[in-house]
């Protein structure tokens, strides 16, 4: 975990990342008109789902690429990403799978499956724990803790019982919190990747990653809009 530090390169394409996307979402918005950019199926929608599913993807790449505590970590934000997806996703309900996924009972059952999964690993890893949480209370975290901030922002703009403006400022805030984790993903797997004999490789599968996502956000948005 002491190798997963972010250099000020990093920092300055992930402020950019950020900017453009607040930039874009906010103005193309229209408060007059939001229920386009902002139903299940919209813009902003289809961008949160690909964003985290890009971050999922690169954390397990990323976890691949590490040891230990390393290892541990990236995995566990993984599986952190796939919670956040299921948390995002709405899907119509045309039949009892889609009923079940779309109820509070399947948050529960969520719930429970994966703290008993997280209590069965961490017993079994319990010395790395103390590792992780020094990398978390870190200095090195910062990118993390960006994406933690505008997450709360987002949660924050919820709790304002859904005036359009805020409804706008909670969409575009966990836009930019489930970008800032896909870039930290990126920037963890071409940190890590500089250690394998497989470089180019690994660099070309974290382009092909942010392709895939901007690429099927963009085409899901075409198709919703037909």
């Amino acid at each position: 975990m002491e190798q997963a530090k972010f250099t000020t390169g990093f920092a300055l394409l992930l402020l950019a990342a950020l900017i453009l996307n607040i930039g874009y979402f906010a103005f193309t918005i229209d408060p007059s008109d939001v229920s386009v950019s902002l139903d299940e199926s919209g813009a902003i929608e289809t961008f949160q789902l690909a964003y985290i599913a890009g971050a999922i993807a690169l954390f397990f790449i990323a976890g691949m690429l590490q040891h230990k505590a390393g290892r541990m970590f990236s995995i566990g934000m993984a599986v952190l990403g796939i919670v956040f997806f299921l948390r995002e996703l709405e899907v119509d309900r045309v039949g009892p799978i889609t009923t079940y996924v779309n109820s509070k009972v399947f948050r529960v059952h969520e719930a429970i499956v994966i703290i008993g999964v997280a209590c069965v690993y961490l017993a079994f890893r319990w010395r790395m724990v103390g590792e992780i949480a020094r990398f978390v209370l870190s200095k090195s975290a910062w990118p993390f803790y960006v994406a933690a901030i505008f997450l709360l922002i987002g949660a924050y703009c919820d709790s304002q019982h859904g005036t359009v403006a805020m409804q706008i400022k909670e969409e575009i805030a966990e836009s930019a919190s489930y970008l800032a984790l896909m870039v930290t993903a990126a920037g963890m797997c071409y940190r890590h990747s500089h250690d394998s004999e497989h470089k180019n490789g690994i660099n070309a599968l974290i382009i092909s990653v942010f392709m895939l996502v901007f690429v099927g956000a963009y085409v899901h948005g075409l198709h919703a809009l037909a």
